[in-house]
């Protein structure tokens, strides 16, 4: 009975500390529901990083903002967010300024939903394979969400997005963190 109460306990303790995925629906299996922007993008379960299927964003012709995007409440007592996601792109067209690329972004934002302050998370430009891309942001004061962005932003070609993995950090975990990571 004291193994099992032990254990009970230890079971309890672990889940309580487990970091959860602040992302909706971040491995795209279920559709693009929860993702704002679904007419700029499609599934892809031929090219894809784990699961099902992926999140494609493609065009030819244009060089347009096209941008998935998932806007989250930042939870009570957050001092920072770890944003991570896999990114792969296909003849992403290279432009003179930087920000035109395939591009992981998150903006913070305040109460009356004004943009604080942003932060590009990746980016990726001409063929690339499925690459990880992670940082930890420390939260502006008077932030009380993040939007997360999945764009082509004003270039021409196909990126394709999995596993968009947020989550909330406490100002010691931050802290450990190592600086390639922030």
């Amino acid at each position: 009975m004291k193994q099992l109460l032990l254990f009970s306990l230890l079971f309890l303790a672990t889940m309580s500390n487990a970091q959860m995925n602040l992302v909706k629906n971040s491995g795209f299996e279920r559709d693009l529901i929860n993702w704002t922007g679904q007419e700029n993008a499609a599934l892809s379960s031929y090219d894809k990083k784990t699961g099902r299927s992926s999140a494609l964003i493609n065009q030819y012709t244009g060089a347009e903002w096209r941008a998935l995007d998932q806007t989250i409440l930042i939870p009570k007592n957050s001092y920072a967010v770890e944003c991570s996601a896999w990114m792969k792109t296909d003849q992403v067209e290279s432009q003179k300024e930087d920000y035109k690329a395939a591009a992981i972004i998150i903006e913070f934002i305040n109460a009356a939903d004004k943009q604080i302050s942003s932060e590009t998370i990746g980016r990726a430009k001409n063929t690339t394979d499925w690459t990880n891309y992670k940082k930890a942001v420390k939260i502006p004061a008077n932030a009380k969400k993040v939007r997360i962005m999945l764009a082509l932003a004003q270039t021409n070609g196909t990126v394709f997005f999995d596993d968009v993995n947020m989550i909330a950090l406490g100002e010691e975990e931050f802290a450990k963190l190592s600086p390639e990571t922030k």
